[in-house]
């Protein structure tokens, strides 16, 4: 059987109207494989049939094959569709799926970071029942051997709630995979009724398995992977995807849109294929009955939060990423964001972590950067708030806190002063000098970062 790719996607679907295969197996990028598995819905229930949804957070393989070979009292196709098998895991693939639970929960996705962290655990064969299984506090040679790859440096005990919320979803556990591919295999072997057909859809799969293979060379599959990172060449692949999906929403409402206006929809979303089509067919619902999509339409519908832009910067900011700071700030007075409230908006984040940092220097509070978070909760916090001065900077979420405090152990007080002062003489510039304020931010942020 062939391999299909997005390129010749519409081949098979021309396909499969006249002579359906009984199998597929469709993995990448998630919106891309819903999109396609969608169209491919359409051309097998040309004729009469029935859709059997299985979610694979809850696959049985056992079930699967008994129902794959019996006969349907339903008549027409049989169609059994597997969101999310986990039947083609591996180590192999366990730090693309650690990568995309990383951005998730760095975008605030936390539903994306719970659902790739449930991959990633399968993937690593760990079970998130077991209370011990804290992957913040595996060492690096437990990580390695259930992983394949190197532990991050970074802080990863966010982890820890994620866990959490994993393991109260019983329903949802991770079953093993264990003699689940011969199991298929086998089946797949024999003659099922000619009526059942079987799709299976994954994120990452491990092309070297056995079961991957036995696809490839027996049965249907659709490769819809998207190269990741930030390379010249991932982002060409990465802005093909989102141009062909937006032409492809256009076309649906029979709109337009200015090549460069799709660019500013594109850098606005970025790489998040449903992110960009909702956010046009909000605008496409927005322009009524014009056809053509402008930059004030685009703006009026698509622009961004201020509270999101400023988030944006101050992560940046604290994570010391000049390149995003001096994106991010030319927005921001794009949308008509005033220098002196952005001014603002940073002293008193940064006044934040100064306190923080000041709180961790004093040994009583008994504060140290590689503590848990739990150990923060428990431990640190209570002697914390002991203290009514700070009653309203310590009112937040425990978790949230506890993030604070890690990101203020990485500024010293001396960098966190300078910081002030450098915002207290820009304050000046931008109240008294003939520079544009663009020039006196950009001197500011340079100022700050560039070492």
């Amino acid at each position: 059987m062939s391999v299909y790719t997005r390129e010749t996607l519409p081949k098979l679907l021309e396909q499969t109207g006249s002579n359906a295969a009984q199998v597929y197996l469709i993995f990448g990028e998630r919106y891309l494989c819903q999109d396609a598995v969608e169209k491919l819905e359409k051309q097998l229930l040309q004729t009469p049939g029935t859709i059997h949804s299985v979610d694979g957070e809850r696959e049985d393989t056992a079930t699967l094959v008994y129902k794959l070979r019996s006969f349907s009292l339903l008549p027409g196709r049989q169609i059994f569709k597997v969101t999310d098998t986990r039947l083609f895991f591996s180590k192999t693939v366990a730090q693309n799926i650690w990568k995309k639970a990383v951005q998730a929960h760095e975008a605030n996705k936390p539903e994306q970071a719970i659902r790739s962290l449930r991959a990633f655990l399968s993937a690593g064969g760990i079970k998130p029942d077991n209370a011990d299984n804290d992957l913040s506090q595996l060492s690096p040679q437990q990580w390695k051997h259930a992983f394949g790859f190197t532990k991050p440096d970074g802080d990863i005990s966010w982890t820890v709630e994620a866990l959490l919320v994993i393991r109260s979803q019983p329903d949802k556990q991770i079953k093993s995979a264990a003699n689940s591919a011969e199991l298929l295999i086998e089946c797949l072997e024999e003659n099922i009724p000619a009526n059942n057909i079987l799709i299976l859809i994954a994120e990452e799969v491990d092309k070297r398995k056995k079961l991957f293979k036995y696809f490839k060379e027996h049965h249907v599959v659709l490769d819809l992977g998207v190269e990741s990172g930030s390379s010249a060449k991932a982002q060409k692949q990465q802005k093909s995807v989102l141009l062909a999906l937006i032409q492809q929403t256009l076309t649906e409402m029979d709109k337009t849109i200015v090549p460069a206006v799709a660019d500013r929809l594109i850098e606005r979303v970025g790489f998040h294929p449903v992110a960009v089509v909702m956010e046009l067919r909000k605008v496409m619902l927005y322009i009524g009955q014009r056809q053509k999509i402008s930059q004030e339409d685009l703006d009026a519908v698509v622009g961004r939060t201020r509270q999101e832009a400023l988030f944006e910067l101050t992560t940046a900011l604290t994570a010391k990423n000049l390149r995003q700071v001096l994106l991010i700030a030319d927005r921001l007075q794009a949308n008509g964001f005033h220098p002196l409230a952005l001014i603002a908006t940073l002293r008193n984040t940064i006044r934040s972590i100064l306190l923080f940092r000041s709180l961790q220097e004093q040994s009583r509070f008994g504060y140290t950067p590689s503590m848990s978070a739990s150990t923060f909760q428990n431990q640190c916090l209570p002697l914390l708030k002991e203290h009514s001065t700070w009653k309203k900077e310590l009112s937040g979420h425990p978790y949230a806190l506890y993030m604070q405090f890690k990101t203020a152990a990485n500024h010293p007080l001396p960098q966190l002063q300078h910081w002030l002062h450098l915002l207290l003489q820009t304050e000046m510039r931008l109240k008294g000098s003939p520079l544009t304020p663009q020039i006196i931010l950009q001197h500011l942020f340079l100022s700050m970062l560039a070492q």
